[in-house]
């Protein structure tokens, strides 16, 4: 069923109410005029508008997001991840709306019969109807634009006489049909009583126009020999020219013709297409317009033009194309006026949901009057005048003005502008934005700008003259220029934008997309833009599930250089697939498998469950990688990541080269960073760690972090706002939304773990793939400068290849957003978590002592003072507890199991001490694949011989 979008907003108070079931916290804004609020909890300044159109529909403005306005539907088609439809359909149901049969699809009546024998092959006909219906009228002019008068009984009617006439004047015509001859066949379309069709015609061509063609690319047909050069209007603009030059002048006492200066039109407007032509005219400028959307005002037709009228005015649409069109025909004829609609239009739907652009928009909610005014103060780009005069001596001489409102109009339409900065004195600096980028400027880069772009014109060197001496040009004037607000957001919660030198790349959920630099409303410093010219590419891969909730990935693109790095970084079985199971092999066989799966994450020497988990270290990198580009700080993500070394080794043990660091800082291309030097042991210590970070940077990476790194340390900067104290400066606060996010790269895991150090951390594991040959541990050494040929990212890295890296990158982003965390396969990681957390001390003691203590009650207290004697260190009795769990863990075992605890959580039994009985605590490893060891006698405990048999288990316990 079909539902009309306009009867829900009509049935929910112009969409207010579906507004408010998502923002409640709009309401306020209803309470008070231009109040703003938060759409997300994470904003710190509210940065959303909620707004009512003149024709009563709502619409909120995400500033802080897109800045498109939207109305109730849009709200629901972005809340709910809706197709327009769909969300039409769940507003119906939530507010009881009834359907409607779908709307017919326009369409002329065709018919076909036999050629005629004077029906020459080829040959157009046209049958012209005498004068215009209400719908057609309706359908080419909008509301505002049609002309009315009143009956003799006063009543409001369409004035036909002035239509006809204004069409007339621009050859206009309505069609009831036209027939095309072709292969002996008479192909006939006519127009229906729902679908109109018209044609302009102009002599030697014939343009068709059939405004309600579901085909785009059928709307306009054209018949005779297209000049694409063609003014249509202009033979119109001469007539009214000549009728301004009719009648004589004549002097009354003599009964002489005098001559007379010609009259000029007041203005002629260029329209972009004949529809707003058509609307222009009538009501009542002279109007022209091109042949083709790719046709440009050259310079002989604006002189052409120039000559009829006193101002020849540009009439763009308001869209990203209308405005570079309308800025590059401004710059080539500095005397042509822009009238430029109000930007607040694109607020306003039009019927398929896009932001309003034309001057036929315009004219639905605005009168004559107000078009008027627009016309009015209308500018050109010119910003001085030729004044002439008559010296005393009677010659006529001439002399330069500077015209400061066209300056200024001319400065800020070539992206001039002050933008507050309090950290200034006079509170702004002075910018240039140029398509998406801004630059801090000096106020001597305008004057520099004014004098380099008059030398260019070739202006007369008195005009020049005229600017260098001029004080418009100096700072008391400058400081004229209109301030502006720059939206320097480059992400949303749902959304990333990437600034390339030629292209703005957006990412999102749904996919990605490239966009011509300037296109949308988004900014960046110069220093941040990306320095490549990015070239779109196909996915590079594709990621998936199995039935088994498995991470499946393919690669698409097989030579691309960083991918395959992180390839090979994934690759925890590689000694089993390129080493153990290549024996036997000729050598011959094992060079041909190694060369065919040089870069192969799933390579067929492998079993199921290894493919599987490389394939899942790859799929955390790449998520890891796109969860650093995403630069929203989500709340309920607050991950640093720390990534580590697959090879499980004792602790102290350094191994390092397996491409952690190359790959974290990958990262710092794409954005502002800072990088700490994890090996410095004093890091943390230093009051002025962030010295160098400020409220632009985005990443900060501790490269090659110590073994005792203190990473509680980065607790509250990880997960709150962050503290800078500079250096010679005082500290500042950076909001959490705007703070950096945190990789580290280490040799070593994470001490201490805890829940706040877990729910911290996402990790990144790196498998040992590349690696130096220390101590003859491998067969041999590799790295990635020998593998491929060229560092990683490095000098030598071409065009091509940045490109591959840039667009691999981007793909990662997008696969982020779209996928809750995903953890590298934990096994390792936590075997090295847990062989931090008790030390290689404890890990070689516990293995002797407990190796024939599995599964019976062991003192804890002698157990404790055996691990102090002989290992020399200073253990309290919670650090030895920890330990004990990290290595029962560690192994599997079942540390004091739960039904031989107390209600203190505690094993505690009776032995025989110094000859008395007393209650001590135990501990008891279960290992479930060793025998239990014989029953026995209860016997004498004394320190040395603390090696307990079990007695009966009904008499051990005391409960306290």
């Amino acid at each position: 069923m079909y539902i009309e979008q306009q009867k829900i907003l009509d049935g929910t108070d112009g969409g207010l109410k579906i507004i408010l079931h998502y923002y409640p916290q709009a309401e306020r804004a209803l309470e008070r005029k231009g109040t703003k609020f938060k759409l997300r909890a994470s904003e710190k300044t509210a940065s959303a508008t909620l707004k009512q159109l003149s024709d009563g529909n709502w619409v909120v403005t995400d500033f802080g997001g897109d800045q498109k306005p939207k109305n109730g539907i849009l709200v629901v088609m972005e809340e709910e991840g809706l197709e327009f439809k769909e969300a039409l359909e769940l507003l119906a149901a939530r507010y009881g709306f009834d359907g409607q049969e779908p709307p017919e699809i326009l369409k002329p009546e065709i018919t076909t019969r036999e050629a005629k024998a004077e029906e020459n092959e080829g040959e157009w006909y046209f049958e012209v109807r005498e004068g215009f219906t209400e719908l057609e009228v309706t359908t080419v002019l909008a509301d505002k634009a049609i002309p009315y008068q009143k009956d003799d009984q006063g009543k409001k009617i369409i004035n036909w006489e002035k239509i006809e006439k204004v069409f007339k004047r621009y050859h206009f015509h309505s069609l009831i049909s036209y027939s095309i001859v072709k292969n002996r066949k008479v192909i006939t379309i006519s127009a229906t009583d729902r679908y109109p069709i018209f044609m302009w015609d102009e002599g030697s061509f014939k343009k068709i126009y059939q405004p309600l063609s579901p085909d785009k690319g059928r709307r306009f047909m054209y018949y005779g020999k297209r000049d694409k050069d063609f003014l249509h209007g202009l033979s119109a603009c001469h007539m009214a020219y000549e009728s301004l030059q009719e009648g004589e002048d004549i002097d009354e006492e003599t009964g002489e013709v005098r001559s007379k200066k010609k009259k000029k039109l007041p203005e002629i407007v260029y329209c972009s297409g004949g529809s707003d032509g058509m609307n222009v005219a009538m009501i009542g400028y002279q109007v022209v317009w091109p042949n083709s959307e790719t046709a440009k005002l050259s310079d002989k037709q604006f002189k052409s033009l120039a000559k009829l009228a006193d101002k020849v005015m540009n009439m763009p649409d308001i869209d990203h194309t209308g405005l570079r069109e309308a800025h590059r025909l401004a710059m080539e004829h500095l005397d042509l006026y822009n009238v430029m609609l109000p930007a607040e239009l694109r607020e306003r739907p039009d019927k398929r949901g896009n932001p309003s652009k034309d001057v036929r928009d315009y004219l639905k909610y605005h009168t004559y009057y107000d078009f008027k005014q627009l016309v009015k103060t209308a500018l050109p780009y010119r910003f001085w005048d030729e004044i002439y005069y008559e010296d005393k001596a009677g010659n006529w001489r001439s002399k330069f003005e500077v015209k400061n409102t066209r300056l200024y109009n001319f400065l800020t339409k070539n992206g001039f502008f002050r933008l507050q900065n309090k950290n200034e004195k006079q509170g702004f600096i002075y910018i240039q934005i140029k398509d998406n980028i801004v630059r801090e400027i000096e106020v001597n880069e305008v004057k520099t700008h004014v004098h380099r772009f008059l030398e260019e014109q070739y202006v007369d060197e008195d005009l020049r003259d005229v600017f260098f001496r001029s004080t418009q040009l100096k700072e008391a004037s400058m400081s004229n220029l209109p301030m502006t607000e720059v939206d320097f957001s480059d992400f949303d919660r749902d959304r990333q934008f990437f600034f390339f030198e030629n292209k703005t790349v957006e990412v999102s959920k749904s996919g990605i997309r490239v966009h011509k630099l300037g296109e949308i409303k988004r900014y960046v410093w110069e220093d941040e833009v990306i320095k490549h010219r990015y070239k779109e590419q196909e996915p590079h891969f594709k990621i998936s599930k199995n039935e088994d909730g498995d991470w499946h990935i393919d690669i698409l693109k097989k030579d691309n250089i960083f991918l395959n790095f992180l390839i090979n970084t994934s690759r925890t079985h590689w000694r089993t697939e390129l080493e153990d199971n290549l024996e036997g092999l000729s050598p011959d066989a094992q060079k041909a498998y190694k060369k065919k799966h040089l870069f192969d994450i799933a390579g067929e020497n492998l079993s199921p469950e290894e493919k599987r988990e490389q394939m899942h270290q790859l799929v955390n990198k790449i998520y890891v990688l796109g969860y650093l580009l995403h630069r929203y700080k989500d709340p309920s993500r607050p991950w640093a990541i720390w990534t580590m070394d697959h090879r499980i080794s004792d602790e102290g043990e350094s191994h390092g080269g397996s491409g952690k660091s190359i790959a974290m800082g990958a990262v710092s291309r794409f954005m502002k960073s800072v990088t700490l030097r994890g090996r410095d042991p004093k890091m943390t210590e230093n009051p002025h760690m962030y010295d160098r970070v400020t409220i632009h940077t985005d990443y900060i990476l501790v490269d090659d972090a110590n073994q005792y790194l203190k990473f509680d340390v980065f607790f509250s900067d990880i997960t709150g706002n962050m503290i800078v104290n500079p250096k010679n400066n005082k500290s500042y606060e950076i909001p959490y939304e705007e703070s950096p996010k945190f990789a580290f790269s280490s040799n070593f895991p994470l001490r201490n773990i805890d829940s706040s150090v877990l729910r911290r951390v996402l990790y990144c594991v790196f498998s040992d793939y590349y690696h130096e040959n220390k101590d003859g541990y491998f067969r041999e050494s590799r790295n990635p400068r020998e593998e491929f040929g060229k560092n990683i990212l490095g000098p030598d890295y071409t065009d091509d290849d940045w490109n591959d890296f840039y667009n691999f990158m981007i793909q990662c982003c997008e696969f982020y957003l779209n996928h809750g965390k995903i953890d590298p396969p934990m096994e390792n990681v936590e075997k090295r978590n847990l062989l931090s957390e008790m030390g290689t001390a404890f890990h070689e003691w516990a293995d002797t002592y407990f190796s024939d203590r599995m599964n019976e009650d062991v003192v804890k207290k002698y157990a404790m003072e055996d691990f102090i004697r002989s290992t020399n260190t200073k253990w309290t009795s919670q650090k030895f507890t920890k330990a004990m769990r990290a290595w029962a863990r560690y192994y599997g075992y079942e540390l004091d199991p739960e039904e031989f605890k107390n209600s203190s959580g505690r094993i505690i039994r009776k032995i025989q001490e110094d000859g008395h009985p007393t209650s001590v605590e135990m501990i008891y490893i279960r290992n479930t694949a060793a025998s239990s060891p014989a029953g026995g006698e209860q016997i004498p405990i004394t320190p040395g011989n603390d090696k307990l048999l079990p007695g009966s288990q009904t008499d051990v316990f005391d409960k306290f």
